[in-house]
């Protein structure tokens, strides 16, 4: 490998940071120097590959709160069914049915506020759609840009 020399004025302090890399390091000033000046020379070239990752695990962070939240909202108690059971959001919105003795409940959904043996607190499934809804937002957005 061919060498040749910089001449380069440089803070006192930054002088004193090389010397001491060099010493831990067992290497001659010029060597540490030269392996400094490529090791930032490369951090400089990857430097946009790195913005992106960093944003890449800023949607994957944030794509998980959003998961986290909307695991929060299924276990949410949306009503009951006629056998006494509590029904919560995933009863309702994932399975379709009660927990205890197996019956459709998805009808609660289309509107029908009280099934036969099966009713839903009104106030509390409007703002669990949105809340389900906005997280499932989040999770496509995140999961999109990763694309």
């Amino acid at each position: 490998m061919s060498t040749a020399t910089i001449y380069a004025r440089v803070p006192v302090t930054l002088k004193e940071a090389a010397d001491n890399y060099a010493e831990r390091q067992g290497m001659s000033l010029a060597s540490a120097v030269a392996d400094l000046l490529g090791r930032g020379l490369e951090a400089a070239e990857n430097e946009p590959s790195i913005r992106a990752l960093e944003a890449r695990v800023q949607e994957a962070e944030e794509a998980r709160s959003a998961a986290q939240a909307m695991g929060e909202r299924l276990q949410q108690v949306l009503g009951t069914c006629g056998c006494g059971r509590e029904l919560t959001g995933s009863d309702v919105l994932v399975t379709g049915h009660c927990p205890g003795c197996r019956r459709g409940v998805s009808g609660l959904l289309a509107g029908e506020s009280t099934l036969e043996w099966a009713t839903v607190n009104r106030g509390e499934l409007a703002p669990f759609m949105a809340g389900v809804g906005v997280a499932l937002a989040i999770i496509l957005i995140a999961y999109s840009a990763g694309k």
